[in-house]
This record gives structure tokens, sequence and C-alpha cells, in this order.
């Protein structure tokens, strides 16, 4: 006898048949009841399992017993002029009948009476699930809000674009000083410049409410400004304004559009103050055009942006040499600088910082820039309440000055209060969401708090928006690092590295062997150790990793004793917060609970956040 004639016999091919339309009944039945009681989803999911896992036995059961009329029976038992094999099959064909009836009935009633209602609720809990974001994402912005885009530059000489761009940047800055009024920071605003996006998406993206536009065109002494406000929550137009004026009369224009833009705000928001006088500090326009031209390339940050801004205002210090703003900007430029270009060392451009903020202060003290830079110096002597009251009173000065914001983040969660950090670079990314500086040391906080997803998520978009800008692919790399997906580790740091100092491609492929284990680690550990601190931005060099990167890079390696070795070398003499990024951007490791660690932490006045959750099983 055949296997398929035995099959037949058996009653086995009709079980199956019979159990799959079953089966699949029950599935759908389950589909649609089980929601309306609110059971989990896993619940139909155990079914489908649970039936997946029942039909092999199922079959067993069929090809083994018989149903006989003194009960089930092994069919090796029952002789074979006995069997009634035809009677149990005649009565599965009889259930299969039945039960593909049912089969039947139930999917022409699911499809033409249970599906369209369905549907219907399906598109419903759509569209509510669309508005219940869009209303989430309203409720963010603040009623008292407002962006100034860049103005368009209307000009026959393209060159003149940054001065259009002054006159935005001005009113910008007057409009700041309003107490109560959130401004998006220059970053942010000017980033959509020629954009083709319409007036609710920029403001959805700068979290604001209004939205000030404007052209400027400049011909010999003479410029003509046309300006209009636009509440974009509501879609239409709040006022509108054309000045013609003489180019000697700029500053009290900016002053006169700030103003006019603040009674009108006051009439339709209300609880806004008139915008104060700005206090420019010099009468020169040529030193108003080299001050502009600097604080827009140090907002692009870069080794050679950085130089270039350093020579607008020094450029500006000379044409007025009583120009407060071009003292604070000479200030913010020393203070970084030595962090993206090996041309100057950490102690001269700290020097310089320190001199021009209180040259700058002593010109005029209602400046929020230098506070910031002494409160950064502060911070690099682990002055840690002096660091703290200094960026608050540039904050006070200027509400929306998102880099004091940004600063004093860096400075509570490099310190370890992790929490104060990320509640001050959130108000950071809201006043600037477009800055990848900010974007960068934002995620970096959240890569402290092991939150990798949320920072990802906080630079993946200005990779977007801003391509050109290499600043988020750190964060970004060094989260995929910590994560283990080693792919995506090396395709991000290969695009940093790309971007920043090509020479360091091949060290970036050599980690992430060594990392996998497919290379000797105490090798790159070495090669790691012995590279500057400044080296990152130094061309050639082949290194891309800042020092508190390589502290975490090298304990991952396996290499502890040299992480704490190559940590102690620069930590009592760094005066960049490099060695408290590097203390709490180390994930919970044996190395917190190392007693030289916790030694050199308590030394330089640090705080390690991750100790008690590290080391609570040795304690």
């Amino acid at each position: 006898m055949s296997l398929v004639a035995e099959l037949k016999r058996r009653n086995v091919i009709r079980m199956a048949g019979l159990y799959l339309v079953a089966a699949w009944l029950l599935v759908q039945v389950a589909s649609t009841v089980l929601p309306a009681f609110e059971a989990p989803a896993w619940t139909v999911r155990t079914l489908i399992t649970v039936l997946a896992i029942g039909f092999v036995p199922a079959l067993i059961f069929a090809w083994v017993f018989e149903l006989t009329p003194e009960g089930l029976k092994r069919d090796a038992d029952v002789p074979q002029h006995l069997s009634i094999a035809p009677q149990t099959g005649r009565r599965l064909d009889r259930m299969l009948l039945v039960v593909s009836v049912l089969a039947i009935a139930y999917f022409a009633f699911d499809k033409f009476a249970l599906a369209p209602h369905r549907e219907a609720a399906l598109v419903q809990r759509a569209t509510d699930e669309v508005k219940a974001v869009a209303t989430a994402e309203k409720s963010k912005i603040n009623p008292k809000s407002i962006a100034v885009l860049p103005f368009v530059n209307m000009s026959d000489d393209k060159g003149n674009q940054y001065f259009s761009d002054g006159i935005s940047e001005e009113i910008l800055n007057v409009l700041a000083r309003i107490s109560g009024l959130q401004v998006a920071a220059r970053t942010s605003s000017f980033s959509f410049r020629d954009t083709k996006k319409e007036a609710p998406e920029i403001s959805q993206e700068l979290h604001v409410r209004m939205l000030l536009e404007g052209s400027v065109r400049k011909q010999g002494d003479r410029v003509r400004i046309t300006a209009q406000l636009i509440d974009a929550d509501k879609g239409y137009h709040l006022w509108s304004e054309t000045y013609d004026r003489e180019l000697k009369d700029i500053f009290s224009i900016q002053d006169e559009i700030a103003n006019a833009i603040a009674a009108e705000l006051k009439v339709k928001i209300g609880d806004v103050d008139n915008a104060p006088a700005a206090n420019r500090g010099t009468p020169s326009v040529e030193a108003h055009d080299h001050y502009l031209r600097g604080l827009a390339l140090w907002q692009t940050r870069g080794d050679d942006e950085l130089w270039r801004a350093l020579g607008e205002f020094q450029d500006a210090a000379a044409a007025d040499p009583k120009f407060a703003q071009a003292y604070a900007g000479l200030a913010l430029v020393y203070m970084i600088l030595p962090e993206w270009s090996s041309r100057i060392t950490y102690a001269e451009g700290l020097a310089h910082a320190k001199d021009n903020a209180e040259r700058a202060l002593g010109l005029d003290p209602s400046l929020p820039e230098p506070y910031a830079v002494l409160g950064y110096l502060a911070d690099g002597d682990r002055r840690r309440e002096t660091a703290e009251a200094l960026y608050r009173r540039s904050i006070a000065l200027q509400p929306s000055f998102a880099t004091g914001h940004q600063w004093l983040g860096n400075s509570l969660w490099g310190s370890g209060d992790l929490e104060g950090g990320l509640a001050e670079m959130e108000r950071a990314s809201v006043l600037d969401p477009q800055a990848p500086i900010i974007a960068n040391n934002h995620a970096m906080a959240l890569i402290a708090a092991g939150r990798f997803d949320e920072a990802d998520a906080t630079c993946r978009p200005l990779l977007t928006t801003r391509p050109e800008n290499a600043i988020c692919l750190e964060p970004m790399a060094f989260a995929a690092t910590l994560r283990g997906d080693w792919d995506a580790a090396r395709a991000l740091f290969e695009r940093y590295a790309a971007a920043t100092n090509p020479s360091a491609r091949a060290e970036v492929r050599e980690l992430i062997d060594a990392l996998q284990g497919r290379g000797d680690r105490h090798a790159m550990a070495a090669r790691l150790a012995a590279f500057d601190p400044q080296s990152a931005f130094t061309p050639g060099s082949g290194n891309i990793f800042q020092p508190y990167l390589v502290v975490s890079l090298l304990d991952a390696l396996g290499e502890s004793k040299l992480a704490l070795s190559y940590l102690r070398s620069f930590a009592k003499t760094d005066k960049a917060g490099q060695a408290e990024w590097a203390i709490v951007l180390l994930q919970p490791t044996a190395l917190h609970c190392d007693p030289d660690f916790v030694a050199l932490v308590k030394e330089i006045n640090a705080t390690d956040p991750h100790r008690a959750a590290s080391c609570a099983k040795k304690s």
C-alpha cells in the first residue's frame, strides 16, 4: 500500500484539512472579538503559535489512533477487517463541511459587514492621532515667541548679504532683550534662508508663533528696509512697514522696527515690554560691519572660521577702540578656539578670553556674552558656584541667549548634575534648534545619561537640514559604539573623519576592528593614548577623538589602567571641562570603582554620577 493511500485510510489528510480550516476560523474570530475586550496584542499571537505547534501532534494522533465503538484505540490494535476508518472518515468529512461553511459565512460577514466599520474606525483613529500630534506640537510653542528670519538682500551687489543679515541680527538682538519674549537664536532662524517652506512649517520647526521677515535694498548712501510680522499660528500678517533712510541712520531704523514689532506684539498677545534701546557701543558703521561678519563666523565654528572671526572682531575693535561688543566677540572666540584649533594653546586662548571679557564689561556691563565667558573660565578652575552665577547673569541679561543656556547646561551635567544639565540643554535646543554645536552638546549629555536613542534623535535631523556640518556625527558615532552597533559606528566615524580629518580613516577602521575582537586591542589603545589632546583637529595627525572620548574608548578596549593613566595625564591641568566630560561619559564599568579613579575624581573636585550604579554590587 502506498503512503498516500495509507494516509487516506487513516484519515490523516482529512484531519489536516479540518484542523487548518478550524484554526483559520478560530484566529479570525479571535482577531475580531478579543480587541473589543481590550485583550493585549500578544493574546492573538499566542493563539496562532499554539495552533501552529498543535498541527503536527494532531496529524500524529490521526495516524496512530482510530475511533471504535469501544472508544479510541491504536490503529495497530484494530484488526483490518474490523476497521471503521471509513466511518470515521465520513464523520470527519461532515465536520469539515460544517466548519468550511462556517468559515465561508464568517468570511462574507466580515468582508461586507464588519470590515467597513473596522476600516472607518481605523481611519478615524489615525485622524485623531494626527490631530493629537499636531495639538501636542502646537502646545510646545510659546505664544510669546518670535523668530527673525534673514532679510533678503535686494541690492545689486550680492556681497551686501552680510549687511542684510546684520539688519536681521540687530533686530533679533533688540527683541531678545524684551522680558517675557522668547526669541529663536540666529543659527536656527537663519538656517531657513532661501527656504521654500511655508510659515506654519517654519514656526513648528523653530517652536515660535511669530515670524518677522523682510528685505533690504542698499544703494549708495541710502537704504530701503521692508519688514512684515506674521502670526504663523493664525496664518495672517499682523503688521508691515517700509523704511527709506540714509545709511547713517541704520541703527535708529533697527530700533524703530524692533519697537514697532514690540508694540504690535503687545496688542496681540499682551504682557510684552517695549524694546529697550540698543546699546551697540559704536557710531562706526565700519566697526559694526566687521562685528557682524565676525559673529556669523563664530556661530559656524570650525578651525578656519574661528580664526577669520577673530580677525573680523580685531578689525572692529581697531575701527572703534571703545566698541564693547567687539571685545565681547573676541572673548567668545578665544574661549573656544583651543578646542577647535591646535594653532593656539589653551593657556594663550584662556588668557586672551579673560582679558577681552573684562574689557568688554568695563565698557558695557549690560552685555551677556562676557559673563558667559567668565563663567566658562570659572568652570575651568572648578569654581562651580561662581560659574553658575555668571552663566545665570548672562541669561538674565538676555533670556533668549542660547549659548548661555548651553554652557550652563554643560557645566551642570559635566559636574554630575545630569537632570539639571539636561534641562538647560533642552532649553538651549528650543531656542536654537538648528545649531549643530548645541545639538552635539545636548546629545552628549543624553549619552552621559544612558539615553542613546534620544541622543540620535537629537542629532539626526541636522544631518538632513545641514549635511555639510559634521559636528553631530561625533555623538551619533559614539552612541553607536557604546551600543555595540559596529556597522553604524564604523560608517558614522568614517564620515566624521572624512569631514574633519581625513588622515584618521585608517584609525577608525582599526579601532572598530579591535573593539570587535578582530585586531590588536592593546596596540590600538596604546596609539589612542599617545595622541596629543589637541590632535583631533590637527591636519594629518591621524586622530579624530577628543580626550573625553578616548577615556571611554580605552576602557572599552579592555585597558582600564591605561584609561585611568590617560585621564590623570591631563585632568589636573584641564581648563576646558574635558576631564569632567570624560568622567561622566564613561558608562558604568568597573573603572568607576577603582580606588585610584575615585581619588582622582575627588582631587579635581568633580562628581561621578555613575559610581553608585557601577559599584553597588561590590559594596
